[in-house]
């Protein structure tokens, strides 16, 4: 990594994350997503179809390989769950190790040591990819490193490479898929529309080709599939599972009965904000490597302010890029105090959401009235729903400022020039006031 640290405080770094994360993956999990992966490599070694029964996954079927890997872990290991739940989430503690890694190689090749130093603790240090991955179980903090990967070789103009990685990335988790518009335009403003076709050709053709392999290989019914990841759209049945909105603003919609899960509409108006998003940066008549980290942020940000279903792990996607933002394009310190006011409001919303359910495991083990304790933080809680409802609001008005202050800096500096203007003037006329109240004594 071009020396940043020496090798001794890399390998203490390292080792001791990773022991600390493995730790935390053996007594922690969120019960449902663990039992979607657990049953996931039962279906498989059972030769099931993993799109057919109730509550099964709900990505592509590359993730599934290693669910399957890990229940043989399980069986070998005489069906323990302790070292299942390592095995299924020593993927997300790679991940997390490799893109801290990546990130601080990506950003002392183009910043000063001190700089790729901040930005290389900042990721590894950051509290919400642990959360998340060595806790939770929620595989986004591969997505994010893949993702990163694809933006790190195009920037190096290996379009080829970069395509099959973010092609990778779709065919593990299809959310990477809003950000192919910021790669798109990218290669095209650098290279030519030929290059920019068949960046998004190979992207495109790396996840259709894994599934529709994976499928034929073990005779699944494909449509299963479809109506797993269109559960968004009004072709299928209602989806039960976006009921009451996520982290964003149908949260709060539901609590006045208005449910995006009802109106079909609502589910779909994130594609034409995203549309509008990719013509903009598409009319732009520049590209460079920092409007591309700002295209990718812009994507997902509008992607969990819009979307039916914002879960709290959506949030680990944009990260990286984010850090390259406030850190290294434009280090501003509002940009960073908005990032710690909106990491507290989805830390927040996870609290009213099954967060703390992460640690059923430890409770159950060795504190059972421990899970009698949390059971009020739970969304059957009216008080907590409506609770979850206003945090959700909280988060995609949060989250808007914060988009609005990165893309238009100068937007922000007139609106704080105001806010300083009417304060100057609040104070000078409590002066004047003070001065009468003198002169009439």
């Amino acid at each position: 990594m071009n020396n940043l640290f020496d090798k001794k405080t890399y390998i203490g770094l390292f080792a001791g994350f990773f022991v600390l994360e493995a730790i935390l993956s053996v007594w922690t999990g969120m019960e449902y997503d663990m039992n979607v992966w657990f049953n996931t490599g039962k279906w498989m070694q059972q030769g099931i179809n993993i799109y057919m029964p109730l509550d099964h996954v709900g990505y592509p079927p590359l993730w599934p390989f290693w669910c399957n890997a890990a229940y043989h872990v399980y069986l070998f290991f005489g069906n323990n769950l302790e070292v299942w739940r390592f095995t299924v989430k020593l993927p997300l503690i790679l991940a997390h190790l490799a893109l801290a890694f990546s990130v601080g190689n990506f950003v002392v090749s183009r910043f000063d040591r001190k700089i790729a130093r901040r930005v290389f603790l900042f990721v590894l240090t950051w509290s919400f990819f642990i959360f998340i991955g060595a806790m939770w179980g929620q595989i986004n903090t591969v997505s994010a490193l893949l993702t990163f990967l694809a933006f790190y070789a195009v920037i190096l103009g290996r379009n080829k490479l970069g395509a099959l990685i973010l092609g990778l990335a779709v065919a593990l988790k299809i959310y990477p898929l809003i950000v192919l518009p910021a790669f798109f335009v990218y290669v095209l403003k650098k290279n030519n529309g030929k290059e920019a076709g068949r960046f998004a050709f190979y992207t495109l053709a790396v996840p259709v080709v894994l599934t529709v392999a994976i499928f034929s290989i073990f005779q699944w019914d494909i449509t299963y599939f479809f109506r797993t990841i269109f559960y968004w759209t009004p072709v299928y049945e209602t989806p039960v599972q976006i009921l009451g909105g996520g982290m964003n603003l149908w949260s709060f919609t539901s609590l006045f009965y208005l449910d995006v899960s009802q109106l079909w509409i609502l589910r779909v108006v994130w594609i034409p904000v995203l549309a509008v998003a990719a013509l903009y940066w598409l009319r732009r008549p520049k590209m460079d490597d920092a409007a591309l980290c700002l295209s990718i942020i812009s994507l997902y940000l509008l992607f969990m302010i819009t979307y039916a279903w914002v879960p709290e792990q959506t949030f680990i996607d944009p990260l990286p890029f984010i850090f390259l933002q406030i850190l290294c394009y434009r280090p501003r310190r509002l940009h960073l105090f908005l990032l710690y006011v909106i990491q507290a409001l989805v830390y927040a919303f996870s609290l009213s959401n099954w967060g703390l359910f992460v640690f059923t495991p430890l409770l159950q083990r060795f504190y059972p009235e421990g899970l009698t304790a949390i059971q009020p933080f739970t969304p059957f809680n009216s008080y907590i729903w409506n609770i979850r409802g206003t945090l959700g609001l909280a988060f995609s008005l949060v989250l808007g400022v914060f988009l609005l202050a990165l893309a238009k800096p100068s937007f922000m500096q007139a609106a704080k020039n105001k806010i300083r203007g009417l304060h100057e003037k609040r104070n000078k006329q409590e002066t004047a006031f003070g001065q009468t109240e003198i002169r009439q004594v």
